[in-house]
This record gives C-alpha cells, structure tokens and sequence, in this order.
C-alpha cells in the first residue's frame, strides 16, 4: 500500500471542517472518482462534524484556545480511479484555521507543521467566498479625496459604533460568543515582518504580536485576504515534497460557499471569481513555478443552511446526494456532483 498525505489548509471558518464531513458522507455511500476502503475507528471530531451536517447545520468553528499539540490528524486507505486504482493510505494532518491564522499573523511555523508539510506533496487550501472574515484592502484611489480632509478634530468617539466591526461568524451564521477583552499585563511587543513573498506586495510593516491569537473582531485592520493566501502558497512552495513521480507538488484552490455567490459571477467560473475578488493572489497562482494549480468551487449541500426554507425542505433528504464540485470544462461551468473531485485531482487521480 502506497503512503500519501495531504495538507488541508485555510483560515478561520473556510469551510474545512464542511468539506471533511461532506467527503465522509462521500466516502460512506461510495459516490465520486476517490473511494474509501474502510474507516479508521479514531475519528471522533469527523464524526461529529457529519452529525451537525446530518442536522442540517454547518459545523461550528474549531475553538480558539486549541494548541498545536491538540491536532486531531486521521488515515483512510482510498482508491482513485472511481474505485479501479490502486489502495493508497491517504493522511490528513489536522491544523486549524486558527492556528493557520496565528502562523500568518507571526509569520512562523511550529516545527511539526513543517514536517508535515515536507511529508505532503499535495495540498488544498480553503477560500469561504463572501466571508466576514476576508479582509480587504482599503481602496487608497477612491478613499483619496476623503482622507486629504481628514483631522483630529474630525474624530468622534465610534466605540459604540463599532461594535459589530468584522465580528467572526461561524458557519451557521451565528456570532461567536467571546470574553470582554482583558489589558495586557505588557505592552505588546513588534515582531519584524520578513521580506513579502512577492514583489508586489510593497514594503512589510511591523506588526502587533500577543501571546493569545488576537479576534478578528479587535483589531482596526487584519492582514488583507489574498495577502495571506499568498503567504499560504509561499509556505507551500518552500516546504512541500515533489510527487513520487519527480513531478511538481499539486495544490487545489477551492472556493467554498459557492451557492452564495451571484449566478452570473458562477457561471464565469471559479477562476474568473478569484482574479475579481483577490487579483494579486490570482496573479501569484497563474505564474509559472513550482506548484501546479487547480481551481474549483464546492457547494457542501447545494445551498445555504442559514437559509429555514432551505433547511426545511432537506429534510428526509440523502446529503450524499447533494452539493456539487464546480469545474471548468471546455469552456463551460459544470456543478459535477463529486464533492471528491478537489482532492482526487491534488492526489493526482
């Protein structure tokens, strides 16, 4: 039996966990070009995240206080080929969206990512379309005018105001619960950036480093999204293993909550989204390099769960049946209902 493995990454509630659930119900029913042998007995966090989908709820995200030593990896033997190829033992190191949003905020890696990085040759990494959470960067040519008028005494107390600004969801929709920020004991200490990943990213400025992992909701600004998403390629391109083939390592790009975007924007295909939505991060994954590419959007069951009627009329329904993969073919927008189609692709199936 060949040995694989492979990196899932993205940041907080990027779908992640959704898509490991959806796959189970994949694997279980034996639907899509990757099959499932059997399942290992030590998957209790997978199970959990397919009874929230069974309920017709998306999974909560992973709580913020989880330490690296908390993984939660697991190994299933699988066959590519719509069942035909060979068995291979396919492992997913489990790191959270947190913990990815913590490696992006300190620009380090703790040594067991590292080597669980070096022991991949295949990755994918997780973008929620739509997402709270995906900071933009702040538009200097139409905010110009506005900014040249800008004083002190323009400034009014907004505290109240702002609230509600970038606060974290989770993936039903709701809020997350969080304490009322405490002081720090210290003041906080400045971490030097490392020169950017891509020449296009201008000059790196220090950033603000705590000892907890900050709440999006705390902060005035957070690193814009598809800065961050370059930063996962570049961790990518430095540290995985090349195929056993020789040939370059393989990183699927999928574009979660697909159903959530405009159909017109759907049907120009997931790539088209990507070069609207983040240019930069488009631009790094289109030039030549180490990796190879695949882009796709993945609907986990074919709407919104935040949505009553949705839910509602889901009920008595086999989820396995339902959610699509969203390729490009000749031309054309397809919604395959293979929901394994992103990680056979990276696995080279």
């Amino acid at each position: 039996m060949t040995d694989c493995s492979i990196i899932l990454v993205g940041g907080p509630a990027s779908g992640k966990t959704n898509y490991i659930a959806r796959l189970w119900l994949a694997f279980q029913a034996k639907k899509g070009r990757l099959k499932a042998e059997h399942f290992p007995d030590n998957i209790e966090y997978v199970n959990e995240a397919v009874a929230h989908l069974l309920a017709r709820k998306f999974a909560p995200r992973t709580e913020h206080n989880m330490e690296e030593g908390a993984r939660r990896d697991f190994t299933v033997p699988v066959r590519g080929g719509d069942g035909a190829g060979p068995v291979r033992s396919l492992t997913v190191p489990d790191i959270t969206g947190e913990l990815w949003k913590r490696s992006l905020e300190t620009y380090e890696l703790p040594q067991e990512w590292i080597d669980a990085l070096e022991a991949s040759s295949s990755a994918i990494i997780f973008i929620r379309a739509n997402s709270k959470l995906n900071h933009q960067p702040m538009d200097w040519v139409t905010a110009r005018e506005m900014l040249k008028g800008h004083n002190d005494e323009d400034d009014d107390d907004t505290e109240d105001d702002s609230d509600d600004y970038g606060q974290n969801e989770d993936e039903d929709g709701e809020p997350i619960a969080r304490a009322d920020p405490q002081p720090p004991a210290d003041p906080p200490f400045l971490v030097e950036a490392p020169a950017p990943a891509t020449e296009d990213m201008g000059t790196a400025e220090p950033i603000l480093a705590d000892a907890e992992v900050q709440d999006a909701s705390t902060k005035a600004a957070g690193l814009p999204a598809q800065v961050g998403f370059c930063e996962l390629v570049r961790y990518l391109t430095l540290l995985l293993a090349d195929r056993p083939d020789g040939s370059k390592p393989r990183v699927a790009i999928v574009v979660t909550a697909w159903d959530t975007i405009h159909p017109a924007t759907r049907a120009a295909g997931p790539m088209r989204y990507l070069k609207d939505q983040f240019p930069m991060f488009a631009g790094r994954i289109r030039t030549p390099g180490r990796l190879d590419f695949g882009v796709f959007g993945m609907s986990i069951v074919g709407g919104d769960l935040r949505n009553p009627a949705f839910r509602e009329s889901l009920k008595r329904r086999d989820l396995s049946n339902l959610g699509y993969t969203a390729v490009m073919r000749d031309g054309a927008v397809v919604e395959d209902p293979d929901v394994t189609l992103p990680l056979a692709w990276a696995l080279g199936d």
